[in-house]
């Protein structure tokens, strides 16, 4: 994660403490230093709320909502460049595992500019309120929840370890920060939000602003239904208040692209349009006069030949020789270090490198500007309010020889020349320059060839020896990148255990046979890697055997919830291939037959054909669209479900015998006519779809990839409510639960842990709905159970 635009508005978190217990021995010192907080009543302005009344409140919960909110209280106020704002909640405990959300508590503040009061820290116990916050037992730590991402801001955290929380009690807590972010120079945008993943009895957001204040406040509402908004003026200043009661929990998906909103929100924005912002960007990325070694180091780019060759090795220096780390405190969390700071320490964050390689650029002659996006919410940016707080990374754009190019400065180990290039997939950007006046588009990257071509090779031409297997995997573009960048990381061997280990899971008898290789072609930016293997007992005892395009597995995988209130995210894009070869030492029987499955957001083909002792099989999987809207959900299950049946193939060495019935006198003239009609209708069908010869081709090769799909067909029963699976007890739940057949052909009994279990009545059918991951290959498994064992008795 590349942030630079971190948040300036702390609220309170319900983090787990684990790491946090290390500061504990620090108490003693503690004791003895002034603390970097202050403890006492809050501000005049501030209107405390009152905590709703519990009797009547819709505060019921269940197993994914262990505690409940009673109140989210958030007021702003804004006053030249100063902002102070109250925050106030409330969280109730409705069953054990809600005890460590409720407790696990964190005030976080910017000690550069944010000064915190704590007002306190509440219990509520069976109606009686006390005061649990103890300051001389709280501890301020440094905690940098960034540091993984080498990212360093000097954020503190105020952490009151709070004693003897039990289920039903309800934790109160109020606290104050005073102070803004001097890099915004005192502008004012807010993010509010209304929805939270555990049900809120009262939200209220109010924000005083001053009625005399020059620039315009801006509101815009994003799926937050039910919220009612008012104003009023008040000593002056004009007082806006958003609030709604009963807020429903917001649940839970998987995959649901970044710039889809999950959660109810209001953005609030005084900058009035995307000039605004780019202006006051503008004055941050500012390009200094050129330092002597600044001006060393363009003198040493200036050698190449060319405008392109100079641009490449500009910016791989910037990628590969400054290394990415961050020093984000006070205005750095947006403002970039100087070029020459940057360029003599040798490392810095996106905006470090970003304003560093423009500097670069432009001492070639070569036009670029930095360029702010949001790598997460893409295409969302052109719905929202314009504000500085929009983006969370930085980029570069160039002009070359009459070419815009998008490209990333912290993008390490990036190959290939300028007709290769593949731009970011960030979908929109702020070019940051006086005069940039809206979004530009950022082109989505194309693909005409897989970027991922699985080429295995499989040798079997003795049925009573080891068969080999090649394996070249050729990797193109950005996932070759990815591959050089994980080979710069994880050595050789440690990659090829993995990698035999893998193939371990079919073949447990296999072996290394030679060592794995790397051709690594940077000028084109083609990565091809080689295993080589030695496989015991290929066949099966019957001489069969199962072939399986596992290299497309990732990209066809069924989602955790298909009833869906939000879109599926899918990787794209994405164009992969995966060709199998088997050599055997016999006739292998079959025919050529291609096989299409299109769907809106992807395109899978396969062809399969045997040609005297060797089969091909080839697979393509090509992505079309990023997501998939709910509505279509289920024509995407179904058709993912469908590829199932043609991404594997299974081999019979040999010929079958053929069983002949016995001679019936008796039924010989009931046989001819059977026999005439059979024909006619064969020689009619033969017309439509071919030869003889053809259809017995097709048939056999369908017959094959059938046979190999049902060895990893899942148990059906139990799919829906209709299919209920009946059960006497708890113990027969979950003995079936572990015969239960997967996708993937497993059997295998759950750890109990995982189990997620859901009580469903209709009418007089009491079910029980079981969601977990199997244990073998984690897809998403459910099923569901009708308890016959209540009414029997």
């Amino acid at each position: 994660m590349r942030r630079i635009f971190r948040s300036v508005l702390p609220t309170p978190g319900f983090l787990p403490v684990s790491v946090l217990l290390l500061c504990l021995s620090l108490s003693a010192h503690a004791a003895t230093v002034a603390l970097p907080f202050r403890v006492g009543p809050p501000a005049r302005w501030v209107k405390p709320l009152p905590l709703p009344p519990e009797s009547g409140s819709k505060i019921a919960g269940d197993d994914e909502t262990s505690v409940a909110s009673l109140l989210i209280d958030k007021q702003v106020r804004v006053s030249g460049h100063s902002r102070e704002q109250y925050v106030h909640a409330a969280l109730k405990v409705l069953a054990p595992r809600g005890i460590d959300r409720v407790t696990d508590i964190q005030l976080r503040f910017d000690p550069t500019y944010q000064k915190l009061t704590v007002h306190g820290i509440w219990r509520i116990r069976e109606g009686h309120r006390e005061d649990v916050f103890q300051a001389s037992e709280a501890r301020v730590i440094q905690q940098e929840a960034e540091l993984q991402n080498r990212l360093y801001n000097g954020t503190l955290s105020v952490v009151p370890f709070l004693r003897d929380v039990r289920v039903g009690d309800t934790v109160e807590m109020a606290y104050s920060l005073d102070g803004a972010n001097p890099v915004f120079g005192g502008r004012f945008s807010d993010t509010v939000v209304a929805g939270q993943p555990f049900p809120v009895v009262h939200f209220s957001y109010r924000l005083l602003w001053p009625e005399g204040r020059g620039r315009t406040l801006f509101v815009r509402d994003f799926a937050a239904p039910g919220l009612t908004r008012s104003e009023s003026m008040l000593d002056g200043e004009r007082e806006i208040l958003l609030e709604r009661r009963d807020v429903p929990a917001v649940r839970s998906e998987d995959q649901v692209p970044g710039w889809q909103p999950v959660y109810p929100w209001v953005q609030l924005s005084e900058y009035k349009d995307w000039n605004d912002v780019a202006r006051w960007a503008s004055s941050l990325f500012q390009v200094p006069a050129r330092s002597k070694a600044l001006e060393a180091e363009v003198r040493r780019l200036a050698k190449e030949p060319t405008p392109e060759a100079r641009f490449l090795a500009a910016l791989r220096f910037v990628q590969d020789e400054v290394r990415y780390l961050g020093i984000e405190m006070g205005p750095n969390s947006h403002q970039p270090h100087p070029p020459d700071e940057v360029l003599q320490r040798r490392f810095g964050d996106c905006k470090d490198k970003s304003l560093l390689l423009v500097a670069l650029l432009k001492g070639l002659g070569i036009d670029a500007q930095p360029a702010l996006v949001n790598t997460n919410l893409t295409r969302l940016l052109d719905g929202l309010r314009p504000t500085s707080t929009a983006f969370d990374h930085a980029i570069v754009r160039a002009t070359v020889d009459g070419r815009e190019l998008w490209v990333d400065p912290t993008a390490t180990l990036a190959r290939g020349g300028l007709d290769s290039y593949e731009p970011p997939a960030y979908g929109r950007a702020l070019i940051v320059a006086p005069g940039t006046t809206e979004l530009s588009v950022i082109p989505a990257p194309t693909l005409t060839e897989p970027s991922v071509f699985v080429d295995e090779t499989y040798v079997a031409t003795n049925r009573d020896r080891p068969a080999t297997l090649e394996v070249v995997t050729t990797r193109t573009g950005e996932s070759a990148n990815a591959m050089r960048r994980m080979l710069a990381s994880t050595s050789l061997s440690e990659l090829s255990r993995y990698y035999v280990n893998y193939y371990a899971k079919t073949d447990a008898k296999i072996a290394v046979e030679k060592p794995m290789t790397v051709d690594d072609d940077p000028a084109k930016n083609v990565l091809v890697v080689r295993e080589h293997y030695r496989i015991e007992d290929f066949w099966s005892a019957d001489g069969q055997r199962d072939f399986a395009a596992h290299g497309l597995r990732e990209y066809l995988k069924e989602p955790s919830y298909s009833r869906r209130a939000f879109p599926l995210e899918v990787q794209h894009p994405v164009f992969a291939r995966h060709r199998i070869t088997l050599k055997a030492d016999g006739s292998l029987p079959g025919g050529k037959e291609h096989s299409t499955v299109d769907d809106p957001a992807f395109h899978f083909e396969s062809d399969t054909g045997a040609n005297g002792k060797t089969v091909v099989l080839d697979y393509r999987y090509r992505s079309l669209a990023d997501s998939v809207p709910p509505e279509r959900i289920a024509e995407y299950v179904k058709a993912v479900r469908s590829t199932e049946e043609h991404r594997g193939y299974y081999v019979q060495l040999g010929s079958r015998p053929v069983r002949r019935a016995r001679h019936d006198p008796a039924g010989a003239s009931g046989a001819i006519l059977l026999g005439v009609i059979a024909t006619c209708v064969l020689l009619m069908f033969a017309v439509v779809k071919g030869s003889p010869l053809e259809l017995w081709r097709k048939g056999r090769a369908w017959g094959r990839r059938r046979a190999f799909a049902r060895k990893f067909d899942a148990d059906h029963r139990g799919d829906s409510a209709g299919s209920a699976i009946p059960i006497t007890s708890p113990q027969e739940l979950l003995s079936t639960l572990g015969r239960l057949r997967c996708p993937c052909g497993a059997t295998r009994e759950a750890p109990r842990d995982t189990l997620r279990h859901e009580a469903i009545i209709l009418g007089d059918r009491h079910l029980t709905l079981v969601q977990w991951p199997c244990p073998a290959c984690a897809r998403a498994r459910r099923a569901y159970f009708e308890d016959k064992g209540s009414r029997a008795a």
